[in-house]
């Protein structure tokens, strides 16, 4: 059995002068905790986390976080090897622990997002600044919204049916809150190459309200996207998705004709299981975007870029938006 003794020396002389060894921390933290080294001088594997905090001069939350940074890339390294893919072990990591905790919480416990934000991170597509910007726009997001229904079918009752679709605005929110369902662009790889030197920009907005000085009149767009990744030399490109579930909804979502002028895309966002009957009946004015029952999107039909010179009403009103939600936060 290992020495106690000489593990929890090594833990605390990295916590006190080498925390960036986060990966040997969790190693050494698993290994106690795997084995129960802990007995007996503790009754508890917590007791005996919180006699480490204490020595170390750490706060408990510290060391718990960094196990829980272990054991999510442990898990996400099991998934890689039931897939056949191979994945960097974790000693060979170097990416800072709240990197993960920020991917576990913006995945929701949806698996399919978390590897694939893993993979972005461990290849460095995403920075931190990039996955707190999603982080908070997902807090914004369930603050506002904590599971309302966003659309349904208008025909029946919520719960009525097991085949119900009911979705909220966090769940769709989600799915949009990075950029990987832009992949399918073909600028978008060479852009990411060009754009390093400058700032990648990549905003959701949900429930999005603006005034049009072209038409006179308030709009509300279901998401808004602003984002720099998809066409050269990279300005700010504005994308509309609307929400629909069932056919008869479909006049309503096209009332994104009416701000067409100040939008470079238009994109109809339908569930998985509804897209091959209500897909086909879209303009092809439309891109669609599919969304699928695990909190993911992709884009089942492209959607054409257009040239537009009207963009002012809808940026000043995600500014000044986005300076309101800085303030508050």
């Amino acid at each position: 059995m290992s020495n106690i003794k000489s593990i929890e020396e090594e833990i605390e002389k990295i916590l006190i002068r080498d925390k960036r060894s986060w990966v040997r921390l969790f190693e050494l933290i698993r290994e106690v905790e795997l084995g129960a080294l802990w007995k007996p001088e503790h009754l508890s594997f917590t007791r005996w986390i919180r006699h480490l905090a204490y020595e170390s001069g750490v706060t408990e939350s510290l060391i718990w976080k960094r196990k829980k940074a272990g054991e999510i890339y442990f898990d996400y390294q099991t998934r890689a090897k039931k897939k056949g893919l191979s994945v960097p072990r974790i000693e060979d990591v170097e990416v800072s622990p709240d990197n993960f905790e920020l991917v576990e919480k913006i995945s929701q416990g949806n698996k399919d997002i978390k590897d694939d934000l893993m993979d972005k991170v461990l290849h460095r597509e995403l920075k931190r600044s990039d996955l707190l910007s999603a982080w908070k726009s997902v807090k914004t997001i369930r603050q506002n919204d904590p599971g309302s229904i966003i659309k349904k079918n208008s025909h029946s009752e919520v719960g009525s049916s097991e085949k119900e679709i009911v979705l909220s605005v966090s769940d769709i929110a989600i799915s949009l809150t990075y950029s990987s369902w832009l992949d399918t662009f073909s600028d978008v790889g060479i852009n990411n190459l060009a754009v390093n030197a400058q700032k990648k920009v990549y905003k959701l907005l949900p429930n999005f309200s603006f005034y049009s000085s072209i038409t006179d009149r308030s709009h509300t767009i279901d998401f808004l996207v602003i984002e720099n990744y998809t066409t050269s030399p990279h300005q700010l490109n504005l994308h509309s998705i609307e929400v629909i579930l069932a056919e008869e909804d479909l006049h309503r979502s096209f009332n994104s004709k009416q701000y067409q002028q100040q939008m470079n895309y238009l994109w109809i966002a339908i569930p998985s299981n509804r897209i091959k009957e209500i897909g086909p009946k879209i303009s092809e004015e439309y891109g669609i975007i599919e969304i699928g029952s695990e909190k993911f999107v992709k884009v089942w039909r492209p959607c054409s870029y257009s040239s537009v010179m009207n963009k002012l009403d809808i940026i000043q009103t995600a500014l000044i938006k986005g300076l309101t939600t800085n303030m508050h936060s």
